[in-house]
């Protein structure tokens, strides 16, 4: 514990480590500062005009409504499985208005729990109670805050993977690594408290982000009053994801400590995660199952407590003819955290066997 204490003051002496929280606190501000458009509600002119829309359509669907509805009927008996939302096809004045995001997101009545998806696609998520789960989690929806979590909750792990890199990087160029080691000679403690100083010093760096982000994107909304409905349990869910990002985050700066030994160049190893990540990204849907195992889609299912990915599987229509269906699957949070403890644990290990065996010099 001594040590911890002695590299958790070191880390916070760096101007990396400083420079890191400042950066989290302006992705901060722009993660609220992007939703400063969506979270106005609609001007008196707008929704005077919506009224005029929907006047007009409700006209129209007195006329043709029942005809309307029966074809719709027709054309979802020919696919079995899809829902076409023939019972919802009556007009609606929220249709007409503009949209504005809320503070948090909740699915309405007349929504579709499958996300827009027709056909096979429907009739596949259907199946699932987990993909049903996960479309209707409070991170699925495009509310400010569900967006934040998409983009500026990455950002936090990311700036704590670099102060993680630097820390041992730094040190290794410098030579301040090799004169520590010769009043700590133990290199498995040194190597062990650097990487728990770094999962545990930059918990102010990710959480003070992402805590300003949300305290941000609330006020933001308070003051234009489209904050919506927020319930005891919504607060629990940010609260929940506020926890795994937290942990997430200290793992983050463990491999970054990992790989800056290993690599012993910061710019390898922060180019190297980063091109690792984009190619998860990119090339997902080319391994179709395997997408599972991907690293990119298990820190999301991780953080979001569940996360969905599609692939194609080919079969045969009832008419004989080739078909490429997509099907949907569905990585579970807690498989996200193991899979991602497990990969930290493996690089640990292996960087501190090379760090208690490589010549620092």
């Amino acid at each position: 514990m001594r040590l911890v204490g002695v590299e958790l003051r070191r880390l916070w002496m760096r101007r990396v480590t400083w420079g890191g929280l400042l950066l989290a606190l302006v992705v901060a501000g722009l993660a609220v500062v992007t939703q400063i458009g969506a979270a106005q509600p609609p001007s008196a002119q707008e929704i005077a005009q919506a009224e005029r829309y929907y006047a007009e359509q409700a006209e129209w669907w007195q006329e043709n409504g029942e005809q309307e509805t029966a074809s719709c009927r027709e054309a979802q008996a020919a696919e079995p499985g899809a829902d076409y939302g023939c019972d919802r096809l009556e007009p609606q004045l929220e249709q007409f208005l503009p949209s504005s995001s809320t503070f948090v997101w909740h699915e309405t009545s007349g929504s579709s729990a499958t996300g827009g998806l027709t056909g096979t696609e429907t009739a596949a998520a259907a199946l699932s109670a987990e993909v049903a789960a996960v479309q209707e989690s409070l991170w699925s929806g495009w509310s400010s805050l569900s967006s934040a979590a998409r983009s500026a909750a990455p950002a936090f792990l990311m700036l704590a993977f670099v102060v993680g890199v630097s820390f041992v990087t730094a040190e290794q160029r410098t030579g301040a690594l090799g004169l520590w080691l010769t009043f700590e000679p133990r290199r498995s403690r040194v190597y062990g408290s650097k990487a728990a100083a770094a999962a545990l010093g930059t918990a102010p760096l990710v959480l003070g982000g992402w805590l300003a982000t949300v305290g941000g994107l609330y006020a933001l909304h308070a003051a234009v009053g489209t904050v919506g409905t927020v319930s005891g349990d919504d607060w629990a869910q940010i609260a929940a994801f506020s926890g795994r990002l937290l942990l997430a985050g200290a793992l983050c700066a463990a491999a970054g400590v990992a790989l800056g030994v290993l690599l012993r160049h910061a710019a390898s190893a922060i180019g190297g995660a980063a091109l690792l990540l984009w190619a998860s990204a990119g090339f997902a849907f080319t391994l179709g199952t395997a997408q599972r195992w991907l690293p990119v889609l298990n820190l999301d299912a991780w953080l979001r407590d569940g996360a969905i990915y599609q692939y194609p599987a080919r079969a045969a229509d009832p008419s004989g003819e080739a078909s490429v269906p997509w099907l949907t699957g569905v990585v579970g949070g807690a498989h996200g955290g193991l899979y991602w403890l497990a990969v930290v644990a493996v690089l640990t290990l292996v960087a501190g066997a090379v760090f208690c065996r490589r010549d620092l010099d």
